[in-house]
């Protein structure tokens, strides 16, 4: 069946059912990746699962895709993780101004900074691919 480490790994974590079990095991998540080491692979796979299926969840519950344009989630998960502009842009390593003309409906997503943002929330890249409408042009703007 399973070796005595997995049923360990089993043990020790649980799906994720909340905002504050979801910040603990991302901090866990980042914090294994640094240290790097071989040992905790399996680790860092299971909770890398663990925090994807409730991204996934919890995307499915705000309506992401369908009703939500990557500026409207991008909106929301910086108000759900308490970050501003500035703190994000210094994160990704681009500047302020760009965060703020996406969020200004004046730039489009590139493919790099949805990568960037779907590395950075942990969820699908697909959820700020999606076309939307930049202010004061008429047609739809995607991932370019």
């Amino acid at each position: 069946m399973y070796n005595k480490h997995v049923q360990k790994l089993i043990m020790e974590f649980k799906r994720i059912k909340n905002l504050k079990q979801y910040n603990k095991y991302a901090e866990l998540y980042e914090e294994l990746l640094y240290r790097g080491l071989k040992k905790d692979e399996d680790k860092i796979d299971l909770l890398e699962l663990l925090l994807e299926d409730f991204d996934n969840k919890t995307i499915q519950d705000i309506g992401i895709p369908e009703e939500m344009d990557p500026v409207e989630i991008l909106a929301y998960l910086l108000e759900e993780h308490n970050l501003s502009k500035s703190e994000l842009a210094r994160q990704l390593g681009v500047s302020r101004q760009l965060i703020t003309e996406i969020i200004n409906y004046k730039r489009n997503i590139s493919k790099r900074m949805v990568m960037k943002l779907s590395e950075r929330f942990k969820i699908k890249p697909a959820a700020f691919s999606s076309e939307y409408d930049l202010k004061g042009n008429k047609n739809k703007m995607s991932a370019a």
